[in-house]
């Protein structure tokens, strides 16, 4: 079974580490907050800026878009010199996905790219999702799986980032479902975005599992955005796969009761899931989804994962294999899906 990145199809050997859940051009504007503390005049994007940002992330719109395709390149490449392989990009409709673009970025890059296929949260769905029943979703997810998406010939290498709110609405219970059947059907993993305002992972998961998805085809999520040690177990013991997937981001989103936890934090939580045998349901991301992330803007950039957090895991675990199964090993299991 091969792997379906933007540029074709290779084999599962081919892919070698893998960051799970990144975004190369989007637009998640949606998120924008009204500022409480008002920005610098006059400042342009770029490392003057992170200070503020690393405080006010969502007060400026222009941060949280990725617009520029050469961009996109010229920061990817560095996951090649940094010893990484591939990048999931996980911008679906609705969420300023530019597919058409993702080829070039990938051969300039020398990245490999795969996409998903699916539905984000209900706010940025269009209407004729938003009110679709689960057949008519789960026949457009299979179209794509079988012949591509939006007439670029692209086939998704998964279903995700698959959106859930908190609570989960029933447009997003709706999407959740058709993924799960569309999964069910092909052999096509599910990646769900899980909200850091509630523990929803659980019940995501049950209904994934009753729509006929096998638990360790089911990734859930942004669980390191939530650390709670009997949540994170109940979902490994039900088979399925934790994702941490916003290394390199402290970042705070309006209050200092909504951030991301810090590095340091998530690799405790690695070493943690490693200690209570989880090693084989893991993969780790870093959702580069802003400026801020960026290495040009004074961000972590795409290769911090396999420069800085894959080697630390490796020190964390004694064993380079530990890591090797979290970036290589598992990604490749997951993304492998049948040829329709």
């Amino acid at each position: 079974m091969p792997i379906h990145t933007v540029l074709g199809p290779i084999d599962a050997a081919d892919l070698g580490r893998t960051s799970m859940h990144e975004h190369l051009l989007s637009d998640l504007r949606i998120w924008a907050k009204t500022p409480t503390e008002l920005p610098p005049e006059g400042v342009p994007m770029g490392p003057e800026l992170m200070a503020y940002l690393r405080w006010n992330f969502l007060s400026i719109p222009e941060n949280i878009v990725l617009h520029d395709p050469a961009v996109a390149a010229e920061e990817l490449a560095h996951v090649v010199t940094a010893g990484g392989s591939g990048v999931v990009e996980l911008t679906l409709d609705g969420m300023g996905r530019r597919l058409a673009e993702l080829p070039e970025i990938s051969r300039r890059s020398g990245v490999h790219v795969m996409v998903g296929a699916g539905f984000y949260v209900e706010p940025t769905m269009p209407d004729d999702v938003r009110t679709a029943d689960v057949d008519t979703l789960t026949e457009l997810l299979l179209t794509q799986l079988r012949d591509g998406i939006e007439g670029t010939g692209i086939l998704p290498a998964l279903l995700g980032e698959i959106g859930t709110s908190y609570p989960v609405t029933d447009a997003e219970w709706r999407s959740l479902r058709a993924a799960a059947r569309a999964g069910a059907e092909t052999g096509a993993t599910v990646y769900t975005h899980q909200s850091f305002r509630g523990m929803a992972g659980t019940e995501v998961l049950e209904v994934l599992v009753a729509e006929g998805m096998s638990p360790d085809r089911v990734i859930i999520g942004h669980l390191d955005e939530y650390w709670d040690k009997a949540y994170h177990r109940d979902i490994a013991q039900a088979g399925a796969v934790l994702a941490y997937d916003t290394f390199g981001s402290d970042f705070y989103y309006g209050g200092a009761d909504l951030r991301n936890p810090t590095d340091a934090e998530r690799l405790e939580m690695v070493e943690w899931l490693l200690s209570e045998g989880y090693g084989e349901q893991l993969v780790i991301a870093q959702d580069v989804w802003a400026q801020a992330n960026l290495r040009r803007n004074g961000g972590r950039g795409y290769d911090h994962l396999f420069a800085r957090i894959g080697p630390a895991i490796a020190k964390i675990a004694g064993d380079p294999a530990a890591a090797d199964q979290i970036l290589i090993h598992t990604p490749r299991r997951l993304l492998d899906r049948p040829t329709l």
